[in-house]
C-alpha cells in the first residue's frame, strides 16, 4: 500500500497505528477462539499432558491459540500455583509455548505473496457474518475472521510506516551501526520486556526487514535481537509469580532459564559464524523468511536439546528455589483449584472452577459424614473435627462465589456462561448440605445431653441411607466434570432410594414405638436427622440436573 511521501513524524504515528490496530486484531483473534474452543482448550489441559512430548504438544497448540507464550506461561504458572500441573509437566509446556508463538511470525512472513489486499477483505466478511447471524458460535466466528482481517491491515500499516523509514538514510545508518551481539541481544530483550510480546516485536522485525530496515546491518545482527525477544518475554511470567508458592515460582525460573540457556548455547556459534544468516539468505532469497525461519527453528533447537534434560532443569529450578522450612500456619481456605492467573484465559479458569466445585462438595459430603458418625458414635469430642470442615466449605464457597464473579466479568461463549450459572447453583447447594451437616452436629448435643441412644437397626437403617448419599455425590462428581448427562438417571435412581429409606425408616420407627420397642423420646430427633438426610440428597440432585441448561 502506498502511503506517499511522509515525515519522520508522521511514519512514527503511522508506526504506532498499526502496531496498535496488529495487537488489538490479535487481543480479539484470540479471545474468539478460546471462546469456540473452550471445551476442547480444557480437554487438552485435563488429559493430553501424561508424557513430555504431549505436553511440548499443549503448550504449542495453546499458544497458537492465544497468540501469547506470555498467557500460556502466565496459566501455566497458575495451574501450578493451584497444584493441578506438576512442575515437570508445566516445563514441557512451557518449551512447547515457545514453539507456539513462532506461528505470529509466518502469519507475518505472508505480507511477500502481496495478499494483503485481500487477507484484509476478511475484516468485512467478519463483520458481514457478525450481522447476519443469529446464533452465539456464528456470531463469534464472523468476529474471528474479522480480527484476523484487523492483524492484516495492522501488517499492511505498518509496512508503510516502515516504507516511510526506509527512505531515511540517518534511519537506517544508526540501524544498522548497532554492531555489537551483546548490545542487540539486550536490545530485543529490553523492548520485548516492555512490550510484553515476543510475536509483536518479531513481528515488527520482519515487517522491518521486508522494507529493508535491518538492525545490525549485514551479518548475524538480526538473529541475536530475535534470540533477546526470548529472553525478553520472560517478564511477564515473572511478574506473575509475585505472590506465588514455590513449585510455581520454579516454573516461572524454568522459564527464564529454557530461555537463558538455550541462548547461550547457540549464542558463541552465531558469534564464530557470522556468515550464518548470509547462508540462510542463499536458501530463501529474502530477508522475512530467513527471520521467520530462524525464530521457528531457534526454539525448536532449544526445545530437542532440554527434552531429554527436564527432569535435572526441574531439579536445579528446586535447588535454586528451595521449599520452605517453615509451613505456614495460615487456614487452608484458598486451596483447590482456583488462581487468579487463569482469568487471563477465562475458559480454563472455568474449567478449573468445576473441579473447585466438585472438591469444594466433597469437602462438605466429608462433613456430613463425620457429623453422622459423631451422632451414631454419641461421641462429641469429634464435633470440632466436621466444623472445622463445615467452615472450611464456607471459605471456599465464599471464594468459589468472588471467582465466578471475576470470569463473569470477562468475555466467555454462551456455554461458557450457562456453566457459570450451574456452578452459582451448585455452590448453594454445597453449602446448604453444609449445613446439615451442622445441623446433625447439633442433634449429637442434643442426644449426649438428653442420654439418648438408637437400636442398631436404626443405626444399620441409617448408616445405609448415608452410603446411598456417598454413592450420590460420586455420580455427581462424573456427571458435573464430565457434562454426563447419561448419569443423571443413575442419580436420580438412588435419590428415589434415598426417599424410600426414609419413608422406611420413620415407617418401621413408628411400629416399633407401637410396639414399645423404641422410646418416644428419640422420635423428634429421629424425624429431623433422616429429613435432614433426605434433604442433603435433593441437594445432590439439583446438581445433577444443573448441568441439564448447560
Amino acid at each position: 500500500m502506498n502511503f506517499g511521501d511522509l515525515t519522520t513524524a508522521e511514519s512514527v504515528v503511522l508506526l504506532l497505528v498499526g502496531i496498535g490496530v496488529f495487537l488489538l486484531g490479535f487481543k480479539f483473534l484470540g479471545d474468539n477462539i478460546q471462546k469456540l474452543s473452550a471445551a476442547k482448550m480444557r480437554n487438552l489441559f485435563n488429559k493430553a499432558i501424561s508424557n513430555r512430548f504431549a505436553g511440548v504438544g499443549v503448550g504449542a497448540l495453546a499458544t497458537a491459540i492465544f497468540q501469547s507464550s506470555a498467557v500460556t506461561t502466565v496459566m501455566v504458572v497458575g495451574f501450578v500455583n493451584a497444584g493441578v500441573m506438576t512442575l515437570t509437566q508445566a516445563a514441557t509446556v512451557i518449551m512447547g509455548a515457545n514453539i507456539g508463538t513462532t506461528i505470529t511470525g509466518w502469519l507475518v512472513w505472508l505480507e511477500q505473496f502481496n495478499v494483503m489486499l485481500y487477507a484484509m477483505l476478511l475484516t468485512i466478511v467478519g463483520m458481514v457474518i457478525t450481522m447476519i447471524s443469529k446464533k452465539n458460535k456464528f456470531h463469534t466466528t464472523g468476529i474471528m475472521v474479522a480480527s484476523l482481517g484487523l492483524v492484516f491491515v495492522g501488517l499492511e500499516i505498518m509496512s508503510g510506516a516502515m516504507s516511510g523509514f526506509a527512505e531515511s538514510d540517518a534511519i537506517k545508518n544508526a540501524l544498522e551501526s548497532i554492531q555489537n551481539p551483546v548490545l542487540l541481544l539486550l536490545l530485543g530483550a529490553g523492548i520485548t520486556a516492555v512490550v510484553q510480546s515476543s510475536s509483536a516485536v518479531t513481528s515488527i522485525l520482519i515487517v522491518m526487514a521486508g522494507q529493508g530496515l535491518m538492525i545490525g546491518g549485514s551479518g548475524n545482527g538480526i538473529l541475536f535481537v530475535i534470540m533477546g525477544t526470548n529472553i525478553g518475554s520472560c517478564i511477564t511470567s515473572i511478574i506473575s509469580s509475585f505472590g506465588a508458592n514455590t513449585n510455581a515460582k520454579r516454573a516461572c525460573l524454568y522459564h527464564l532459564l529454557f530461555n537463558i540457556i538455550g541462548t547461550l548455547i547457540i549464542f558463541p556459534f552465531m558469534c564464530i559464524f557470522d556468515g550464518f544468516y548470509d547462508t540462510l539468505y542463499g536458501w530463501f532469497g529474502n530477508d522475512t523468511t530467513c527471520i521467520a525461519f530462524f525464530h521457528t527453528m531457534f526454539n525448536l533447537l532449544c526445545t530437542a536439546i532440554y527434552l531429554p534434560f527436564v527432569k535435572y532443569l526441574v531439579k536445579l529450578c528446586e535447588i535454586i528455589i528451595p521449599d520452605h522450612k517453615k509451613k505456614s500456619k495460615k487456614a487452608a481456605t484458598s486451596e483447590g483449584y482456583m488462581d487468579p492467573r487463569l482469568l487471563n484465559t477465562p475458559s480454563i479458569a472455568i474449567g478449573q472452577l468445576v473441579k473447585q466445585t466438585t472438591y469444594t462438595a466433597g469437602v462438605a459430603v466429608k462433613a456430613l459424614n463425620g457429623a453422622f458418625e459423631t451422632f451414631i458414635n454419641l461421641d462429641e469430642s469429634a464435633i470440632d473435627n466436621s466444623k472445622l470442615d463445615i467452615e472450611k466449605v464456607n471459605n471456599l464457597s465464599k471464594e468459589i462465589t468472588e471467582y465466578l464473579i471475576e470470569v463473569s466479568a470477562k468475555e466467555v461463549s454462551l456455554n461458557d456462561e450457562k456453566i457459570v450459572t450451574m456452578l452459582h447453583s451448585d455452590n448453594t447447594s454445597i453449602v446448604r448440605i453444609a449445613d446439615i451437616a451442622d445441623n446433625i452436629l447439633g442433634y449429637t448435643g442434643k442426644a449426649v445431653e438428653e442420654g439418648l441412644n438408637f437400636s442398631d437397626v436404626v443405626k444399620r437403617d441409617l448408616a445405609k441411607m448415608v452410603n446411598l448419599l456417598n454413592e450420590q455425590y460420586e455420580l455427581v462428581v462424573q456427571i458435573v466434570e464430565d457434562n454426563d448427562a447419561v448419569k443423571i438417571k443413575q442419580s436420580d435412581e438412588i435419590e428415589k432410594e434415598i426417599d424410600e429409606s426414609k419413608k422406611n425408616i420413620l415407617a418401621d420407627h413408628m411400629k416399633r414405638m407401637t410396639r414399645g420397642e423404641c422410646s418416644p423420646e428419640n422420635n423428634s430427633l429421629l424425624v429431623s436427622l433422616v429429613s435432614n438426610l433426605e434433604r442433603a440428597g435433593d441437594h445432590l440432585s439439583f446438581m445433577a440436573h444443573a448441568i441439564d441448561a448447560t
